[in-house]
């Protein structure tokens, strides 16, 4: 009597119930098994589109921009009236605040080399810069220019009455310097026109991949390892059938976002005149206060346009 070979269809079934086991039952770790890639990408592109504020990055965008310009206008205007207050003043008052005695002490020493030279202060005696002269008994030519024609030139000389003569000199050349600049108008930078752009892109990519490889193979060595069934007077020989499951499942997924943000402003360059800027009274105050300096001249008017003929009297012909 030949028993049947049953091992086969035994192992095809025992690979079917395992198939189904992995795919219906908890993982061996007692884990709920992790969800495939596509049915999980939604829900995570939805999350990120949450979390990136899209609207609050076009506002920013839009409210930093306004503000820079803004910032950029106040500037401006703050520098521009810094510049009037300063030469709205007498020039004593704008070289005492703007002049010191070291830049006539620099100026002097840079214009005549020869004759005048700076004395650092050496820890002692002397406790600031001074000037002095290089040799004695030098009565230079330059000396008029500060009315002293004449003179030997001195220490005393020079910081008692060459440096401070010098620095309202300096304060007076600064000053009209500003006052020109001051009465041609203000320059200033103005947007033209421009744009504002901003985008955002999602990417969510999603692969779930399975394969199941099966083999069936019988045991060649069966009868040396198992033996024979009971006595000889069995025919037949009994076989092992050997079969293998092998499942590999992989999930890939990927969510990507890009922001963009751009901004174009085209700049042009404009003067305006001063006289829309300040009153006639502080015109005054400028003009006063810088000799030589007078605001730019209105413009001429439009010549008178010459008198009609007289008509000829009664009786008179036209000539």
């Amino acid at each position: 009597m030949i028993f049947p070979r049953q091992g086969q269809a035994g192992a095809h079934a025992n690979g079917s119930a395992s198939a189904h086991a992995l795919a219906d039952t908890p993982a061996a770790d007692g884990k709920t098994p992790k969800p495939q890639a596509t049915e999980t990408i939604a829900a995570r592109t939805g999350a990120m589109v949450d979390e990136i504020d899209f609207p609050g990055f076009v506002a920013g965008l839009v409210h930093g921009t306004f503000d820079a310009i803004v910032d950029a206008s106040i500037r401006q205007m703050e520098s521009y009236s810094t510049l009037i207050a300063a030469v709205a003043k007498t020039v004593d008052q704008f070289t005492a605040e703007n002049v010191t005695p070291n830049q006539a002490r620099d100026w002097l020493a840079t214009r005549y080399p020869g004759e005048v030279r700076i004395r650092m202060p050496d820890g002692g005696e002397v406790t600031e810069p001074t000037l002095e002269p290089r040799a004695d008994d030098l009565t230079p030519a330059w000396l008029a220019d500060f009315n002293l024609e004449g003179q030997t030139l001195t220490t005393e000389l020079l910081e008692e009455q060459v440096v401070p003569n010098v620095k309202r000199s300096i304060g007076a050349e600064r000053h009209q310097l500003l006052t020109s600049m001051v009465l041609l108008g203000l320059n200033r930078v103005a947007v033209k026109d421009g744009s504002i752009s901003a985008k955002v892109m999602f990417r969510a990519a999603a692969r779930d991949a399975a394969g199941v490889q099966y083999a069936t193979s019988s045991d060649p060595n069966s009868i040396a390892k198992w033996g024979e069934r009971g006595a000889q007077t069995y025919g037949g020989q009994t076989s092992t059938m050997v079969s293998t499951l092998q499942v590999n499942a992989q999930n890939e997924s990927s969510v990507r976002a890009d922001l963009f943000g751009e901004v174009k402003l085209n700049f042009v360059s404009e003067t305006l005149p001063l006289d829309k800027m300040v009153e006639p009274a502080k015109m005054a105050i400028l003009q006063r206060n810088a000799p030589g300096m007078r605001a730019p001249a209105a413009p001429a008017a439009a010549p008178a346009a010459a008198p009609a003929p007289a008509a000829p009297a009664p009786g008179q012909g036209a000539a």
